[in-house]
């Protein structure tokens, strides 16, 4: 009979585990956005989420297993964005917009996620967190490439466009908006900006071609 009860209650243990996970997660993000990650230690998370560093521990094994799940849920949701905003609209050229504009308005609802990220690509070297980074980028370009190639074929872009580079502008366009929002302080008026942003970003694609 004991260990009946035990076997039962390991599905619920897990359950317990993966939400104060995603708890810590949720608490590393709110923190990045009041200072900066090197000052994310692991008693700042103990104590914004009134527990103490030995429950944290309990869930992770160290400060890098944090962090890498940290990057995960970025992955993870960023991509469930991009993929609900391309399905909402017909056309490439659409489809870009749509995930340009569904890009800031995730990061306007979760303004720590560029500080740790960008944070995380100032050091050299391969840690398992850069790696993370570096390949959610990595993937992330290359969903971007496939709608600005699927663009230059319907014709709504030039067809000498660089499909390497455009993914690059894009990113760029959305870090100055983080940038510009950083330095205002202004992050309701965003993804209004963005909006603004998005015709010029459109005129560069386009270049000499544009109609």
């Amino acid at each position: 009979m004991i260990a009946r009860n035990t076997v039962r209650a390991a599905p619920r243990q897990r359950l317990l585990t993966d939400e104060r996970q995603r708890e810590i997660v949720t608490a590393v993000l709110a923190l990045a956005r009041e200072r900066g990650p090197d000052a994310i230690t692991t008693q700042a998370i103990a104590d914004r989420m009134g527990l103490t560093q030995g429950a944290i521990f309990r869930h992770f094994v160290d400060k890098q297993a944090i962090w890498l799940a940290v990057f995960s849920w970025v992955r993870v949701s960023l991509g469930a964005v991009f993929a609900a905003a391309v399905a909402k609209a017909e056309t490439p050229l659409a489809k870009i917009e749509q995930a340009f504009l569904a890009h800031v308005v995730f990061i306007a609802a979760n303004p720590g996620v560029p500080r740790v990220m960008f944070h995380e690509l100032q050091y050299p070297g391969d840690s398992p967190a850069r790696v993370e980074v570096r390949a959610m980028i990595t993937e992330y370009g290359k969903g971007l490439a496939l709608l600005f190639k699927q663009a230059k074929s319907a014709g709504e872009l030039p067809a000498d466009l660089d499909i390497t580079l455009a993914p690059v502008l894009f990113i760029g366009a959305v870090q100055s908006l983080v940038i510009q929002t950083a330095l205002s302080g202004d992050e309701a008026g965003m993804v209004k900006r963005a909006r603004r942003l998005f015709p010029l970003l459109l005129d560069g694609y386009r270049g000499r071609s544009k109609a």
